[in-house]
């Protein structure tokens, strides 16, 4: 029986190194990516543990150049489901008011231009009928926004982006039976989750992991673009 594939863009730590094992241990075929020049031992101890099972590329969303050579590497490649987690949580101050234009830039070319940028260029590596997952957060719902003081308005501004371009995206390819899925995955117990130990977050990864796997395999053939998180729970737009 032939494997089935994911792909998942930003897998050398945290969620996506987790999502990355979790699907191994299923049996599947998994493509990572991960930034250029950092540090991939967590990867490479995977592919000694799963042998044949596991690739690996290397790529920077924010940076156009990147694209044509991972597109190249995977061109052969047919994916049931590709995952973009790629994505930060941007300067700790989260102010408009403070934000300086790098800030601002860096933020939306991580989190949702660089995603859906890509995501487009891999589209036709997506098997007919497969799903495309992101990334979000229960922070880039517009109607859930009840928190006067709090802020996060560089982190809600970047989600809430990808969230409508994932929708662009869906609009173009629904008639092809394709599913997207913008997953909150928790405040989960990572470098980022936690600002590097500075916050106590609320479900650790494997929590997280195994939930989003659970929905993704729930949803994946709805032929729809669901807002939802790593429970199960839809989040209104």
């Amino acid at each position: 029986m032939k494997k089935q594939r994911i792909l998942i863009v930003g897998s050398e730590k945290g969620l996506g190194l987790g999502l990355a094992e979790a699907w191994l241990r299923k049996g599947w075929e998994v493509f990572t990516t991960h930034l250029p020049n950092t540090d991939v031992s967590s990867l490479l101890a995977l592919a000694e543990r799963y042998p044949g099972s596991l690739s690996t590329g290397e790529i920077d969303v924010t940076d156009a150049s990147h694209i044509a050579p991972l597109v190249a590497l995977l061109s052969v490649r047919q994916f049931d489901i590709i995952f973009m987690v790629a994505g930060i949580y941007g300067p700790l101050h989260q102010s408009v008011l403070q934000a300086s234009d790098a800030e601002f830039q860096q933020i939306m070319m991580t989190n949702a231009f660089g995603p859906a940028r890509l995501a487009r260029h891999l589209i036709p590596m997506l098997k007919p009928g497969g799903t495309l997952v992101f990334m979000s957060s229960h922070r880039g719902s517009i109607a859930s926004n009840s928190e006067p003081g709090i802020g996060l308005e560089l982190y809600r501004a970047s989600k809430a982006a990808l969230n409508m371009l994932a929708r662009c995206i869906f609009m173009d390819i629904s008639q092809k039976g394709h599913t997207v899925l913008s997953i909150h995955p928790g405040w989960v117990t990572t470098a980022m989750g936690t600002l590097d130990g500075a916050v106590e977050a609320e479900i650790d990864v494997k929590t997280s992991v195994n939930g989003m796997i659970s929905v993704i395999e729930q949803h994946r053939n709805d032929r729809n673009h669901l807002f939802i998180d790593y429970a199960n729970n839809i989040w209104p737009w």
